[in-house]
């Protein structure tokens, strides 16, 4: 077990969980955070519009640790996650997903963290993938290329809410949180943005398990997916086309996210972009030949490989 060195300041947490239709996951996810090692923390459950039974799940926990905001209406991720962090009162922000859950010595092993990298603006940890049966798939933990500050996050970005994200309070207040004009990849936005001026730091252990199932998840909403693409080209065109690695990386996945949707002038328009790479010609071409069905089959299995 990690200790506490007692002359260190105390370090406190405010966990979001925003959930929408989560009867079946927002229990477990709870509590693992109920049973952290770590007690220094208070709860906010947002409630995004849920029409199902999770706000009578979230109101069913006795712990004055815990605080359940709640909306009629549901208004997207982004806003759920603002409305988190705005009802908070401690200095730093971590984020769990409603179908995910935290192994219990993840607020300790970040407050160390903390207390040891005072200069750092946010964190995130490894994770292990869990299936519908309960069984692990596999455990990841990304690095970026370069250190933080920087434009690295352009090369590749494989964080989220789902990695054991952790914010200063501070931060999201000047940044001004989460864009609510984006329905997907709020994560990614949020991370481009913060990660060229704030410094941030990988967690080295594996401190979240995340569920992948059949079950609803904006990851799955490849029309909300290919318009968030659509507008982060056009916010950060420039850092995108800094070099052509990174060009092609962008313009071939918001290609595939727009054939997927049907758009196939717009897909086009960033095949052109590309100047024509093989690999996103024959996707093209099979959009075009093949049944729609089909043609996504083959590009999921192709990408798995």
């Amino acid at each position: 077990m990690k200790v506490q060195d007692d002359l260190s300041p105390r370090v406190f947490f405010s966990i979001v969980i925003p959930f929408f239709n989560r009867e079946k996951f927002l229990e477990k996810a709870v509590q693992s955070v109920i049973d952290q090692t770590y007690k220094d923390w208070e709860l906010i459950l947002v409630n995004d519009g849920s029409t199902d039974d999770s706000l009578i799940i979230a109101k069913s926990f006795d712990d004055s640790r815990i605080k359940v905001v709640s909306y009629s209406l549901n208004q997207g991720n982004a806003f759920a996650r603002n409305s988190g962090w705005k009802a908070s009162k401690y200095s730093w922000v971590a984020y769990l997903d409603s179908d995910d859950w935290y192994e219990k010595d993840y607020l300790e092993t970040l407050a160390l963290e903390i207390r040891n990298n005072p200069e750092i603006g946010f964190f995130w940890t490894g994770v292990r993938f869990i299936d519908s049966l309960g069984n692990s798939i596999k455990e990841e933990f990304w690095k970026p290329k370069k250190s933080l500050p920087s434009d690295t996050f352009f090369d590749e970005l494989r964080i989220g809410t789902n990695c054991g994200i952790a914010v200063k309070r501070t931060l999201l207040e000047s940044f001004g949180g989460f864009d609510e004009n984006f329905k997907a990849s709020v994560d990614r936005e949020f991370f481009l943005r913060i990660s060229q001026n704030e410094m941030g730091k990988g967690i080295l252990e594996i401190l979240v398990n995340c569920l992948i199932g059949e079950h609803v998840s904006v990851r799955k909403n490849y029309s909300a997916q290919a318009a968030a693409y659509n507008e982060l080209i056009k916010r950060y065109e420039k850092a995108i086309k800094r070099n052509k690695s990174r060009t092609a990386w962008w313009y071939h996945k918001a290609m595939w996210l727009n054939l997927y949707c049907n758009n196939t002038a717009l897909a086009w328009n960033y095949l052109k972009t590309m100047k024509f790479p093989q690999k996103s010609i024959f996707l093209f071409l099979g959009f075009v030949f093949l049944p729609k069905s089909l043609a996504i089959t083959i590009h999921r299995k192709l990408a798995r490989k």
